[in-house]
């Protein structure tokens, strides 16, 4: 049980660690966008061009959704996975939300490409939030197998992350050592352990490298257990603190799921 837990941390930390080339936010399962990159947006995928493959629907809509890509796009869904939605998809609205100076603000749009008001609302998003997108949409062609609706829904979150992030002294290696060392080789019971892999910790990293606001995002429902991670987040040495495009030192919130589902 354990060694499949070190496994599946590094794992977490190797795919969504701290690497320019990341297309994840750290401990999420979040996509992520720099903050530097938004003024050029233009059109929903220039925000993430994985938007559609990472789209959160419906079980029964992303099998009809794969089944007519597949269909429509021939070899090139096997070639080039993150595309040809568009050959089988009209959209019927795009809603994007963003959290700017602690308030929530939205807008929407007809259709994937970016309405002024929203280009503008992304632009303010704060950093270590999320931008969040919901895409309702048809089918081209209307004869739907799975359902009889008309219209779909699907949801995706991408995070706001700074130029360059918040790091570990040693990098995400060195984390998951750290995380080792004073969580889980600290637990022998095979229940606890269970339970560990329930919890998700949420943190900052302020201008000074500091660990901030640590809470626990999702219990592990074990009191001693939860307890042992924040001892753990609150003793951990200083980090490299994100900067942003101007050389500017800037917070940055992260979050580790323990069982790597993401929070």
């Amino acid at each position: 049980m354990k060694n499949s837990l070190v496994a599946l941390l590094l794992l977490v930390f190797i795919n969504t660690g701290f690497s320019q080339n990341s297309n994840y936010y750290f401990g999420r399962l979040t996509l992520l966008v720099k903050k530097e990159k938004l003024p050029e947006a233009n059109r929903i995928s220039d925000i993430s061009d994985e938007l559609w493959h990472y789209l959160r629907i419906a079980y029964e809509d992303r099998i009809e959704l794969e089944k007519q890509r597949k269909k429509e796009f021939a070899a090139g869904y096997y070639l080039s996975p993150l595309e040809g939605y568009d050959l089988v998809v009209n959209y019927a609205s795009i809603d994007i939300s963003v959290t700017s100076n602690g308030k929530v603000i939205t807008a929407q749009s007809p259709d994937d490409r970016l309405t002024s008001e929203q280009k503008s609302i992304i632009n303010s998003a704060d950093l270590g939030t999320d931008i969040n997108i919901k895409v309702k949409f048809t089918y081209k062609n209307k004869e739907k197998a799975n359902s009889g609706e008309t219209e779909m829904e699907g949801t995706l979150a991408v995070a706001v992350v700074p130029d360059s992030e918040a790091e570990f002294p040693g990098g995400f290696n060195q984390l998951t050592k750290y995380l080792m060392d004073n969580i889980v080789h600290k637990i022998s019971d095979e229940k606890a352990e269970e339970k560990l892999q329930n919890a998700v910790v949420k943190f900052k990293i302020n201008e000074e490298g500091q660990v901030v606001d640590t809470e626990i995002f999702r219990t592990s429902s074990d009191q001693k257990i939860d307890k042992l991670i924040l001892d753990a987040m609150h003793n951990m040495p200083k980090w490299k603190p994100a900067v942003d495009s101007k050389g500017t030192k800037v917070n940055q919130e992260f979050s580790i799921p323990f069982g790597g589902n993401g929070c």
